[in-house]
């Protein structure tokens, strides 16, 4: 029998899964604020069970100096050095204007420090998430992944039909992106990456219960072969699914990276379905899956570039001011969650818009952090192929399909990061973190529970 918090913890997890999503990708304040409350809430059940290490210390280490590094932005500092830090002089005349009206503001090494107080509060759900993918038995975090694609799913059905019907009752108060599949996100390029998350796991559990089927037929029993003719129907079924749903965001990033997840899925799990018939029948599904994305998605897309220019649709603009003010503030930053606010200072008046974002999950960490951000960006990139060699090797069971499908999912966020902010969408950081979970989960006590 389960003990009291791992069932606390479990719900938990399934309402934080459904939740992030569902309510319009985690951006809104209520949203905000009940993810974080459901975050907490893990963390506090984490610490009352007595679970097992399943990190490896690397990966403990890195999480533990992200956090204190992230947490030193807060630290008081006093106006004399304060007033030091590169790119301060622009704030020095309101410093002195609230000097002169006997207002000692708060500084800190971050020049918005509730912001950056809000941008730490906000990892508590990912990690929280990402503890759990790491710590409960492995049975419960197989259901947790099925409770991810189910909701990834539904997602991908609602996203179809807004596309084919295009009527407003389906979008649920959210403004349409186009034609296009956005299920209940504001953005449908950050409903394609939870689409490029989702999709490298269906893939690798339909490949899985294929390769079940071909092991089965030593046995030859007729229950065994309906079992796993009846899963492989299920996953490839979600499988279509969210390919489809992730084509018809019409999302330029979306579509080609869609494409590379079913590419680089079925090399990593060709091989290991039971010998080189099932590595051809992998290729052809490969083929077959890449064609009809490209045939489905190609046209709409390069009607888009025809439409508009993509170097002109103000990405680069941003980018260009982002890497003045990352000069400006290096090597401190401006501090976590500041860019909204800094930012201001940067963009030109010819740009007649509010920039939240700046379009590049890591030139505004670079721009926020400085060289913490190179030193957290290489530290991950060096973990993330740690975590592939931690893998290599082992035996292919159900949950190492999972992970090997998570690292895929990982690697396409990474890609996807560099020309938008996915990261910054509570919804998609918390699936992150989930697949992060999956991924960096010690092989050598896995198989427990």
């Amino acid at each position: 029998m389960r003990t009291l918090p791992e069932q606390l913890v479990f719900a938990l997890s399934i309402a934080l899964l459904i939740a992030a999503p569902t309510l319009y990708s985690g951006k809104t304040a209520f949203a905000e604020m009940l993810l974080g409350f459901l975050g907490l809430g893990i963390l506090a059940c984490l610490l009352w069970m007595e679970t097992p290490q399943r990190l490896y210390r690397p990966v403990t280490l890195f999480i533990i100096t992200g956090l204190c590094l992230t947490a030193i932005y807060l630290v008081p500092l006093p106006q004399t050095q304060w007033a030091n830090l590169p790119g301060r002089d622009f704030y020095l005349e309101g410093l002195n204007w609230l000097n002169q009206q006997s207002v000692t503001p708060a500084l800190a090494l971050s020049l918005v420090p509730a912001e950056t107080l809000i941008a730490l509060l906000s990892l508590i759900a990912p990690l929280g998430i990402f503890l759990v993918a790491s710590y409960l038995p492995e049975t419960k975090v197989k259901q947790l992944v099925m409770v991810f694609l189910g909701v990834a799913a539904l997602q991908a059905a609602l996203g179809l039909i807004q596309y084919a019907s295009n009527n407003p009752v389906f979008f649920f108060g959210l403004e349409p992106n186009g034609q296009s599949a956005q299920g209940t996100y504001r953005n449908r390029d950050h409903f394609a990456a939870l689409m490029e998350m989702a999709l490298p796991i269906s893939i690798g559990l339909t490949l899985f219960t294929l390769g079940q089927h071909h092991r089965g037929q030593k046995h030859d029993t007729k229950r065994f072969t309906w079992l796993t003719l009846n899963n492989t129907l299920i996953f490839g079924s979600l499988m279509l699914l969210i390919l489809l749903a992730g084509i018809f965001s019409r999302s330029r990033a979306g579509v080609f990276l869609t494409i590379i997840a079913v590419i680089l899925s079925s090399l990593i799990f060709a091989r290991h379905l039971g010998g080189k018939q099932s590595a051809g029948i992998t290729a052809v599904i490969a083929t077959i899956t890449t064609g009809f994305a490209v045939s489905i998605g190609l046209i709409p897309i390069l009607n888009r570039f025809v439409a508009q220019d993509p170097l002109e649709d103000g990405r680069w603009e941003i980018f260009n001011n982002t890497i003045e003010a990352i000069r400006t503030f290096f090597p401190f930053g401006s501090g976590p969650g500041t860019f909204p606010d800094v930012y201001r200072a940067f963009q030109p008046i010819e740009q007649m818009r509010f920039v939240n974002n700046a379009h590049n999950d890591y030139l505004e960490l670079l721009f926020e952090m400085g060289a913490t951000a190179t030193f957290l960006i290489t530290a991950f990139i060096l973990l993330y192929i740690y975590g592939w060699v931690k893998l290599w090797g082992k035996a292919w069971n159900q949950l190492h399909f999972i992970q090997n499908a998570a690292g895929v999912g990982i690697f396409i966020l990474l890609l996807h990061s560099l020309t938008d902010f996915n990261l910054h969408t509570p919804a998609n950081m918390i699936a992150f973190a989930f697949l992060c979970g999956l991924f960096f989960r010690q092989y050598a006590t896995i198989n427990n529970g």
